[in-house]
């Protein structure tokens, strides 16, 4: 069917409806007071419930999720990035105790460390 058709029956169904309208409502006084309606006026003028049926179904949900997000943020990757300055910082008090400014401890570290590299060498060559 050409687009032509489908305009004609929408301006046709515009038209019956403004009828309608001025028959069921332009002969009457219009009230100081809104009428407190039916159910379904009552739901218009809360726009169908749109917004209650939005925040339960959307706001709140992504609200509890940010929450939750929030929460793991704070607790388990800050705590673990707290956790692992604090474990730097003991490390590095520790290790400060080992340094006596003695070259000759530092020297026998320095054997030490060979010796565990050529055992680690020996028992690699020989697996």
């Amino acid at each position: 069917m050409p687009t032509s058709f489908y305009i004609a029956v929408t301006l046709i169904v515009v038209i019956i409806g403004a009828i309608i309208g001025w028959v069921m409502y332009a002969r009457r006084d219009v009230p100081m007071e809104a009428p407190t309606g039916n159910a379904l006026t009552r739901a218009a003028r809360q726009d169908l419930y749109g917004d209650a049926v939005n925040d339960v179904l959307v706001v709140q949900p992504t609200y509890r999720a940010a929450e939750m997000v929030t929460t793991f943020d704070s607790k388990a990757v800050d705590g673990f990035v707290n956790w692992t300055g604090t474990f730097v910082g003991d490390l590095a008090r520790r290790l400060r105790r080992s340094q006596s400014g003695f070259v000759r401890s530092y020297a026998l570290s320095m054997v030490g460390g060979a010796l565990i590299v050529a055992l680690a060498l020996v028992l690699v060559a020989l697996s």
